[in-house]
């Protein structure tokens, strides 16, 4: 009867492990060459999603990051949720709902200080990287549902004429 306990919880801890979820690498969903300028862009689809209304997009708190050093722009979507210290919109505990709207300030960062930043849980991550005057090189990782729509916003803003 003993061995047959420490054969299942064997088993239970394989299984658990198996499980458990990787948090800092996210993998990589696209990746393609881009016509614009990595800051006109990144600002573009920063706009976009931050004025997105759509429910499921309230709990994401975005962050354009500029790497003067690297010619890079880079746009992390941090869902609120698994954020210490933050309080979503929607929660019981922020009974006013008070929705941030407004263009979110580029942060300017050394490339050294961009190792630090996918320490928290991001739903997505998109980096613009500068090839030629007129190319970016695009590439994003995270999840499936947000990277779909942060990455037909890139093309979205890539397409129009004017970003804003």
């Amino acid at each position: 009867m003993k061995r047959w306990s420490a054969v299942w919880a064997a088993c239970c801890f394989l299984a658990a492990c198996a499980n458990f979820s990787d948090t800092t690498g996210k993998p990589q969903r696209f990746e393609e060459k881009i016509a614009g300028e990595h800051a006109a862009l990144a600002a573009c689809v920063t706009a976009k999603l931050q004025s997105d209304g759509r429910p499921f997009l309230r709990p994401l708190q975005f962050r354009n990051r500029q790497y003067p050093d690297m010619h890079a722009s880079e746009i992390h979507a941090y869902d609120t949720r698994f954020l210490r210290n933050a309080i979503p919109t929607y929660a019981p505990s922020n009974p006013d709902a008070i929705l941030i709207y407004g263009n979110p300030a580029a942060e300017v960062q050394s490339a050294a200080q961009r190792n630090d930043n996918d320490k928290p849980v991001y739903a997505f991550a998109l980096m613009l990287q500068q090839t030629d005057a007129a190319t970016v090189n695009a590439s994003l990782r995270g999840d499936v549902f947000f990277g779909d729509i942060a990455w037909k916003i890139l093309q979205s803003c890539a397409a129009s004429p004017v970003n804003p």
